[in-house]
């Protein structure tokens, strides 16, 4: 049999299959029967040639399909005609599928591509709001680090960036137990150790301002002479 020029060409999923000038779209169901055996061989061998080829097969678009649909019902419709009989199921099926396996196959839009979205400001932590940004208390009579010492600080370091801290006021206070000048030295050593273990950290000495209260300052008012674990403490203030 006479086999048709194919021409397949892979681009992406697309297969476009061209056919010669004389594939002309006919009504199959209306010809007669001599002049249909022609045209629906001509419309088989275009299909099998369709399903084998490379092109075709390599593809994951619809071509294939289309093809052995119209492969399988133009073979029927081609046994009935060599016994003079007009099969309109088979010959409607063979036109149909033929016409969808030689339709040309749209260009690939491309799509333009989205401008990129506007950078998301950064979310400004509650924390950089608040001056105080840490408070580290300790034991009765003591300048030892609590077991929290290095999260809290870790914790100050790590909105270092984020808030534009870059000046730390370091201030020691103490309960109102012991003298005043032996509470302001306690409150000053306290301060220093706190100090200390922020430069360990990575902060510059040169940001850490270092001071103590003593007991001038507590956080809970109580009597002369009363222990208090509130009171005792180191606070971390910042500011840009």
């Amino acid at each position: 049999m006479k086999r048709s020029l194919i021409k397949a060409l892979v681009a992406g999923t697309a297969v476009s299959v061209a056919f010669p000038a004389s594939a002309q779209i006919l009504d199959l169901t209306s010809m007669e029967v001599r002049d249909l055996r022609p045209e629906v061989e001509r419309r088989y061998d275009e299909a099998l040639a369709a399903t084998t080829n490379p092109a075709v097969l390599a593809s994951l678009g619809s071509t294939y399909m289309y093809a052995s649909e119209a492969k399988a019902w133009c073979g029927i419709a081609t046994g009935f005609l060599k016994n003079a009989i007009r099969d309109n199921q088979s010959l409607t099926r063979c036109e149909k599928y033929h016409r969808l396996m030689t339709a040309p196959v749209p260009e690939p839009v491309v799509a333009m591509p989205l401008p990129p979205p506007p950078p998301v400001p950064p979310t400004r932590s509650p924390t950089c709001d608040s001056a105080l940004a840490a408070t580290l208390f300790f034991d009765w009579d003591s300048i030892v680090l609590p077991v929290n010492a290095d999260e809290t600080i870790a914790f100050v370091t790590a909105n270092k960036a984020a808030c534009g801290w870059n000046r730390f006021s370091i201030i020691g206070h103490t309960d109102r137990s012991g003298s005043d000048s032996y509470n302001d030295a306690l409150s000053k050593s306290r301060a220093e150790a706190v100090s200390a273990r922020m430069q360990a950290a990575g902060l510059s000495a040169s940001a850490l301002m270092v001071s103590g209260r003593g007991e001038a300052e507590p956080k809970v008012s109580t009597a002369d002479g009363e222990r208090n674990p509130t009171n005792r403490r180191v606070e971390i203030t910042a500011s840009n």
